[in-house]
């Protein structure tokens, strides 16, 4: 069955409802693996020198490339949704266009919520991205250049958001995966209008397992892994 991803804005509160509680059960020590600690180690672990070799974000003062930045986090998320669906089957990870929508999701803003899931916020807005930014990135008519551009896009939210979301632990904030299903969501916009144009490492695996540990080529077809845009 084919996941489909809104704009947070249209979520019913049921929706919210389930989502909040999927998060909610993978967390804690006695949850089932992988918990939601464990997601969030892997990207710990992505942006220190443990992960280096992974290409997952682009770091050149720690010599790292962010060759796969786009399609590591396609798959990272997707892994992170299926694990949520074994909770509720009916949830799919919304998207937060923060051009459309240049303010926090109020579901998953409330301070007790933010508290109980130990995340710290410290909102500034003026750090978003306009939509030059973005219509800046759509115009690189080559991936690893788009890649780039839309990786520089999207440094502006998590720091807008600040706190937890401007650290490595970024994933701690559910506010995390809204923000990269928004990228992954550009990105596929952005392969209709450039077909073919694909990354250069197609048979390069995805690190580490088992979290991850598809090739690049795997994930390139958002429909080979079930899920689309609204």
């Amino acid at each position: 069955m084919t996941i489909v991803r809104k704009d947070q804005v249209q979520l019913s509160a049921q929706e919210w409802t389930d989502f909040i509680d999927a998060i909610n059960a993978t967390h804690g020590v006695a949850a089932a693996a992988p918990s939601y600690r464990t997601f969030v180690r892997v990207h710990v672990d992505a942006m220190s020198p443990a992960g280096m070799s992974w290409g997952v974000h682009s770091m050149p003062w720690m010599g790292m490339d962010g060759r796969n930045f786009l399609a590591w986090h396609r798959l990272y998320l997707a892994r992170l949704e299926a694990r949520l669906r074994k909770v509720k089957p009916n949830v799919a990870v919304p998207y937060w266009d923060w051009i459309a929508s240049p303010h926090l999701p109020p579901a998953i803003s409330d301070p007790q919520l933010l508290q109980s899931w130990g995340v710290v916020r410290s909102w500034d807005p003026t750090f978003l991205p306009t939509q030059a930014d973005v219509d800046s990135a759509n115009a690189r008519t080559t991936f690893p250049a788009f890649q780039r551009a839309l990786e520089g896009v999207h440094a502006g939210p998590h720091n807008a958001v600040g706190g937890t979301m401007a650290s490595s632990s970024s994933p701690a904030d559910p506010i995390f995966w809204l923000h990269h299903a928004s990228v992954d969501r550009l990105w596929a916009g952005w392969q209709v209008s450039n077909p073919g144009q694909d990354p250069p490492n197609l048979q390069e695996r995805l690190l580490p397992p088992p979290i991850l540990g598809l090739k690049v080529a795997k994930v390139i077809d958002i429909a080979d892994l079930d899920y689309e845009y609204q």
